[in-house]
C-alpha cells in the first residue's frame, strides 16, 4: 500500500506544464480510447471508469473493460468502487465546514471536542494536536494505513479502532512533537471522524451525506457499505487478477468511501470554478475557507494541504487510494480548471499510473 502511495506521488511531479487553457477534449479521449484497452491487457487488469472536468461541467466518462469478468458486466457511470485514501479529501471538507461554522477552532486542542475518547497521554504534549496539523498530516499521531477487515461482521466502532482494535493496525498514539515535520497518519483522520461525530451529534455516515454528498450531486456514494451497495459495485480483483474479497473499515474517514466515476468527478470539480469565477465547493464551504484548505500546509515542503497532495510542477492538486483490490486516483489541475479520476477494481497499480500519465502527456502536448 506505502509503496504504490509512492509511485503515485513520483508520478506527481513530472510533466510541466504552462498556461494555455484547454477547451477541446477530443484529443483526451480519443488517446483514452487507443491507449487504455492496450494497458488493460498488458497487465491482464480487470476494468477502469474515468471522468474528465472543465470547470462546472462533466465533459467525458470512458469505462474499459469490465466491473465483473465472470459475467462480462459492464462498467457504467453508476458502478461504484471504493477509493480508499481519496476518502480523507471528503473527511477534510466536513471538518472545514465546522470549522467555517465557529464549531470547531483550527488551532484549539482537538482534545477539546472529544466526548467519547481522547488522545492518550505521551512524553509529548497531546495539546498540540490540533485539527490543522492533523488534516495536514503533521501532528505527529501514529497509525500510517489499516488493513480493514474482510467481513461486516467485525466491524465495532470508531472509538475501539482507536483504542487498537482495527485487525493489527495498533492504537493511535502521539509519537513525535506535533507541527516539526510531516508523517502520514491515517490514524490521524480516525481522530477527525470521532470530532465530526462528537461535534455535529451526527454520524459521520450521515454528516457527510447531507454536508457534502448532497449539496454536491453526489447520488452513488457512501460511506455505509451495505449488502446493496455492493450490489451496485464493480467486483475486487487482487495484484494477480483473482476475484478479492470486500474491504470494510470501522475507519471510514480514512478509507472507507464507495463512490463512482462521475460522483467522484463531482468533487473533483469542488477546487475548481464555475464561469462566474467561483470555487464549485462554495455550495459547502466560502472562498476563504477553499483557499485555506488547499494552499501548502507548514511542515510539508510545500508538498500537501489540508489534505491534498500539491503538485507545484502541474498546478494540480489530488490524491491516491489503496485498498486489496481496488486502486483510485483523482487530479484537479488548477490553473487549467480541468480535472479527471481513475477508479481501477484490482490492485494493479501501473494501471492508473500509466492512464495518469498518458492523460498528462496528452493535456501538455494540446497546450504546447
Amino acid at each position: 500500500m506505502i509503496k504504490l502511495f509512492l509511485i503515485f506521488s513520483t508520478l506527481f511531479l513530472v510533466h510541466p506544464v504552462n498556461a494555455k487553457n484547454i477547451s477541446d477534449f477530443s484529443e483526451i479521449t480519443m488517446q483514452l480510447d487507443n491507449e487504455v484497452p492496450k494497458i488493460l491487457e498488458k497487465h491482464n487488469a480487470p476494468g477502469v471508469a474515468l471522468a474528465v472536468v472543465n470547470g462546472n461541467e462533466i465533459v467525458a466518462f470512458r469505462s474499459y473493460g469490465y466491473a465483473n469478468i465472470e459475467s462480462k458486466t459492464a462498467i457504467t457511470e453508476t458502478t461504484m468502487f471504493n477509493v480508499g485514501s481519496i476518502s480523507k479529501l471528503v473527511t477534510a471538507w466536513g471538518v472545514m465546514q465546522l470549522v467555517g461554522q465557529g464549531k470547531v477552532d483550527l488551532d484549539s486542542s482537538i482534545n477539546e471536542y472529544l466526548k467519547r475518547w481522547k488522545i492518550p497521554e505521551s512524553e509529548f504534549d497531546v495539546n498540540k494536536v490540533t485539527s490543522r496539523n492533523v488534516l495536514s498530516h503533521t501532528s505527529g499521531l501514529s497509525l500510517g494505513t489499516y488493513v480493514g477487515w474482510d467481513s461486516r461482521e467485525k466491524l465495532s466502532s470508531i472509538v475501539d479502532s482507536l483504542n487498537g482494535n482495527n485487525n493489527g493496525a495498533g492504537s493511535i498514539e502521539l509519537i513525535h512533537v506535533p507541527d516539526t515535520k510531516w508523517s502520514y497518519s491515517g490514524g490521524g483522520y480516525s481522530v477527525l471522524q470521532l470530532l465530526i461525530e462528537d461535534v455535529s451529534g451526527m454520524t459521520f455516515e450521515d454528516y457527510i451525506q447531507k454536508k457534502v454528498f448532497e449539496p454536491l450531486g453526489m447520488k452513488s456514494s457512501t460511506f455505509n457499505v451495505t449488502d446493496k451497495v455492493m450490489t451496485r459495485s464493480a467486483t475486487p480483483y487482487d495484484e494477480a487478477g483473482k476475484v478479492t474479497t470486500m474491504v470494510y473499515f470501522d475507519e471510514k474517514a480514512a478509507a472507507g468511501l464507495q463512490t463512482s466515476a462521475i460522483d467522484l468527478a463531482r468533487f473533483n470539480m469542488a477546487i475548481l470554478r464555475n464561469k462566474n469565477g467561483e470555487y464549485n465547493g462554495s455550495t459547502l464551504l466560502s472562498e476563504k475557507f477553499v483557499d485555506l484548505m488547499i494552499k501548502p500546509a507548514l511542515n510539508t515542503s510545500g508538498r500537501w494541504s489540508m489534505s491534498y497532495i500539491v503538485d507545484a510542477e502541474n498546478n494540480s492538486l489530488g490524491f491516491a487510494g489503496f485498498n486489496r483490490g481496488w486502486i483510485a486516483l483523482t487530479r484537479s489541475v488548477t490553473d487549467q480548471n480541468i480535472g479527471y479520476v481513475i477508479l481501477t477494481n484490482s490492485s494493479i497499480g501501473p494501471v492508473s499510473n500509466e492512464i495518469d500519465s498518458l492523460i498528462l502527456s496528452t493535456v501538455n502536448s494540446i497546450r504546447d
